[in-house]
Parts: C-alpha cells; sequence; structure tokens
C-alpha cells in the first residue's frame, strides 16, 4: 500500500526509508521552497518583460519562446542564488548537510494545447529518473512556482513503483547525453528526436494519481516512480522546478528501490553539489558502490 503524509514531522532517516518503500510526502510549509518558487518568479518576469507567463504562449510564435525560454531555464539552474536556496530548501526538510548532496534544479517550462512539447518544454513522456542515469537512491522533489490543477500536472503511475516495464534505457549514457544530446535542446521545435529512454510497451494507466499544489508545495518521492508530464489540457503554460538529493550513506549502505528494469549507464552524482558547503560529489569514489546498488 502506498501512502501520502501530508506535512509530516519526521526524521529525515526515516522518511527516506518510507519513501524508498514508494510513499509521497506533500509539504506545504517550507520556507526554502516557497523561495526558491519565488525566485523562479522573479526570473520569469523579468524574462517575459511584462507579459502574463502562463498566457504569453498566445502572444507570440513559438521560436521567440524558445529564445526566451533557454537562457531563463539556464539562470534557474546555474545561479549562485538558486544554489543557496537549495541549501535552505534541503535544510528546512532536516537533512544532514554533510552527507546530502543536491542535484542543481531544473526549471520546466510546459506550455498548453501542444504549442512546443519538445526541447526546452520536453513533455516527459513515463520513465523513472533512474532510466537517465540517476542513482537508485535519489529523492525528487516536484514544485509548481504558480499554482497547478490536474490538466498541467505530473502522472503517476503507481502500481509500477516495483513492477518492471520494457524501456529503452540499455541504450542511454548518460555522459554521451551532457555532451551531445543536452545541449541541442534548444533546436528541437517540431520534434524532439534525442535518444530518451521511453518505455517499450503500453502503460496501464489506472494506477495513475496526480498531484496538484499551490506555488511553493512541494510533492517529494523516490525516483524510482514511474512518471510523466502529463498532456498540459489547462489552457495555460506550466511552471515547476525539480530538485533531487541523495545521501552518501544510503549508497554506502546500499539503501533504496530495488532496480526493476534500469540499464542505462554513466552516473549523474558528478553533478551534485553538498548541502553544507556546495562541494562537489567526488562521485569516482562511489562507482563500486553504484555498479553493486
Amino acid at each position: 500500500m502506498i501512502t501520502l503524509y501530508l506535512n509530516r514531522e519526521i526524521a529525515d532517516d526515516g522518511r527516506r526509508e518510507s519513501l524508498f518503500a514508494g510513499n509521497f510526502y506533500l509539504y506545504t510549509n517550507l520556507p526554502g521552497a516557497h523561495a526558491l518558487a519565488d525566485h523562479a518568479k522573479s526570473l520569469i518576469a523579468e524574462a517575459f518583460s511584462g507579459r502574463d507567463p502562463e498566457r504569453a504562449q498566445y502572444e507570440m510564435p513559438v521560436d521567440e519562446f524558445v529564445e526566451l525560454v533557454g537562457p531563463l531555464k539556464a539562470e534557474f539552474t546555474n545561479g549562485q542564488r538558486t544554489k543557496e536556496l537549495c541549501q535552505q530548501f534541503a535544510l528546512d526538510l532536516g537533512v544532514d548537510p554533510e552527507n546530502t548532496y543536491f542535484d542543481i534544479p531544473r526549471l520546466r517550462v510546459i506550455p498548453a494545447d501542444n504549442y512546443l512539447s519538445a526541447g526546452v518544454s520536453y513533455n516527459y513522456k513515463a520513465h523513472r529518473d533512474m532510466w537517465y542515469g540517476h542513482p537508485q537512491q535519489l529523492v525528487n522533489y516536484w514544485v509548481p512556482v504558480f499554482p497547478v490543477v490536474g490538466d498541467n500536472v505530473m502522472s503517476m503511475f503507481t502500481d509500477y513503483f516495483d513492477k518492471p516495464i520494457k524501456n529503452g534505457s540499455n541504450a542511454y549514457d548518460y555522459d554521451e547525453w551532457v555532451a551531445k544530446h543536452r545541449p541541442a535542446a534548444t533546436e528541437k521545435i517540431t520534434t524532439d528526436d534525442r535518444p530518451h529512454p521511453l518505455p517499450l510497451e503500453e502503460i496501464d494507466s489506472r494506477g495513475e494519481i496526480r498531484i496538484a499544489g499551490g506555488s511553493g508545495d512541494v510533492m517529494m518521492f523516490s525516483s524510482n516512480h514511474l512518471h510523466a508530464s502529463a498532456p498540459n489540457l489547462s489552457g495555460v503554460t506550466r511552471f515547476s522546478y525539480d530538485l533531487r538529493t541523495i545521501n552518501l550513506e544510503d549508497i554506502r549502505a546500499g539503501r533504496g528501490p530495488r532496480n526493476v528494469d534500469c540499464g542505462a549507464t554513466g552516473t549523474t552524482l558528478g553533478d551534485f553539489l553538498r548541502v553544507g558547503d556546495l562541494a562537489p560529489l567526488p562521485a569516482d569514489e562511489f562507482a563500486a558502490a553504484l555498479q553493486n546498488s
């Protein structure tokens, strides 16, 4: 049985154990998460220069939208202020700042009505984050920048948490993705032919759930959950950000959900920064542990 816990006060070790069993945690009261959403709003307002960002897609051609959104996403992901707010976000959750590392967050910009679903606004098909080179011990945080509804959030396919599905992750290599395919995002307008690891069989949606929160509300889940960007039928562009953390003790001990179907090579761990001081994670030290997890 999978359970959703609302604003549950719990030690991080116990919460990770619960997440690794497939449970969800929803937090509506984390100052760091709301501060990061407010930071995103400021960058978005500056980029859209007076336009309503949720409806600007109806006022500009797709090429102009892409030219605007690409630098916006890069600034949010790579800016120093973003990293500092990620530290606050993590500390609000009571993590161990010396053993916890975070991946730099991504701003997602998903327009409505098939205006743009490729490249900088890629509408992710059903996947586990492990298919993209992430470790099994990953914890995922998904946060709307503006309030969302069921028609523009993520689909969580809960029946597949520990159930394998045929997929293309065997052909995915993270190092190749970073070197060749990630930089090509701004070139993809009508179709996205980059080698995303996709399901190779139909998804049974009977166990699908969608969680729609307000600005700054956090949905927390194990990245072993099969999830996708739901088709945006809301009439407005969805802005959200996602953040991921790992605890090194989980990697050392081999804790985490069982790998049921991932064959990806490479690892994202070299992108992670320590919560305490933003030091990069020495990924090479954990290569053997990852291979055995």
